[in-house]
């Protein structure tokens, strides 16, 4: 049943997660329908960022807020983990069987939606994946799940830990580190509540309860390799403003770049490309702006197994109400997949998704007068110049 809760920051608050939520499920669902064989990465990524920024310009007309993409769009492919949005010259062609994870994000005057979903590239949508990529599917699908039927109440950071190592164990699979559940917050995607969903013996996962009014988002990651990360051979492209550090730019170039950051961004992450334009110059000033820590890059990491270890991800953002848990984000549905591997309703997996988790009224979004162009896939993969190094970095 849908349902409209009110947070303990009002009901306005309440109205922008939402629509930020169904932003967020719009673009979401349209980008992973181009996951086919033959579509670019970067014209994915580049299409779901318009769309995103277009449908927030279409809602709260009247009031003067910030609004628009919160991180930009990336499509990890295969065992790469996050943060994939290449430039043109670091393009990938999706192949046939490629397993293809979208994640997208946007805010509303501050308050974010944020959601993720793993598809399969594919001309033969009919036909069940039942190998191995089957079984990351399904245990990052079902961790998911798990993990959005726990933000309640009393439960613990520590508990959700146990329960995604347990989904994980049993499809096989391993949950991929560098994936985080956060508390998110207006203009805030990482709160005062945030820890790995990968259980590190050397790192004591935090001695925290969820409260009611809270809100998360979670990224359930999982792979079939080891799950340790390592720094991939693709670029960052994606960087952040620390806004609480400080430094003098000693090189014209870097100074004249960060000031156009600054003009164009505030608290986000964004994509460097899109900050330098047209003016290539730019260039030249993010290694000293990286040095001084005025801008942050977020490494493209992989699985450090190669060969065929495959990553799946879906992501959701969830509020905890006194009530339970109320899913913002619809999930979509699960790719045509099927594992041998069976969750027993009886056991403790079985027992939490048999929990209430309730799934937030979420409004209508104006028809876009002017739409999006939808990029073409290309017939010809055999011109995918990113291959070798998606497989092996």
């Amino acid at each position: 049943m849908s349902v409209e809760h009110n947070s303990s920051s009002g009901s306005s608050d309440t109205a922008k997660y939402r629509t930020s939520a169904a932003i967020v499920g719009q673009a979401l669902a349209q980008a992973t329908a181009l996951v086919v064989p033959g579509m670019s990465v970067a014209a994915i990524c580049s299409y779901t960022d318009k769309l995103l920024e277009t449908l927030c310009g279409s809602v709260f007309r009247k009031e003067t807020i910030e609004r628009g993409v919160a991180f930009p769009t990336t499509v990890s492919v295969n065992r790469i983990i996050q943060n994939y949005s290449p430039a043109p010259e670091d393009d990938y062609i999706l192949r046939e069987g490629d397993v293809v994870k979208v994640d997208a994000s946007a805010h509303i005057d501050g308050y974010i939606g944020s959601a993720a979903h793993t598809a399969v590239a594919t001309n033969f949508p009919s036909e069940v994946v039942t190998d191995r990529r089957a079984d990351a599917i399904a245990a990052a699908y079902y961790a998911s799940e798990v993990a959005a039927h726990m933000i309640r109440p009393g439960q613990s950071a520590r508990n959700l830990v146990k329960a995604l190592g347990l989904v994980a164990s049993g499809f096989g699979c391993t949950v991929a580190a560098e994936t985080y559940t956060c508390q998110i917050d207006r203009f805030v995607m990482s709160g005062k509540t945030a820890f790995a969903n990968r259980f590190d013996p050397d790192i004591l996962v935090p001695d925290v309860t969820f409260e009611a009014g809270e809100i998360y988002t979670i990224d359930c990651t999982m792979s079939t390799g080891s799950g340790v990360a390592r720094e991939s051979a693709h670029a960052p492209t994606i960087y952040q403003r620390d806004v609480h550090h400080q430094y003098s730019l000693k090189l014209r170039t870097s100074r004249a770049l960060f000031s156009e950051v600054c003009r164009q961004y505030s608290v986000f992450p964004f994509l460097m490309r899109n900050a330098i334009g047209t003016n290539n110059t730019l260039k030249a000033g993010v290694s000293e702006c990286v040095r001084s820590q005025l801008l942050v890059p977020f490494t493209v990491t992989a699985d450090k197994e190669a060969g065929e270890t495959f990553v799946a991800q879906f992501k959701a953002t969830v509020m905890c109400h006194h009530t339970g848990p109320v899913r913002l984000t619809r999930a979509l549905p699960m790719p045509n997949v099927h594992s041998n591997t069976v969750i027993p309703r009886e056991s403790e997996i079985g027992q939490i998704l048999a929990l209430d988790c309730e799934q937030a009224a979420l409004p209508e979004l104006p028809r876009l007068k002017n739409q999006i162009p939808t990029p073409i896939p290309n017939q010809n993969t055999g011109t995918n110049t990113a291959a070798t190094s998606m497989d092996t970095s």
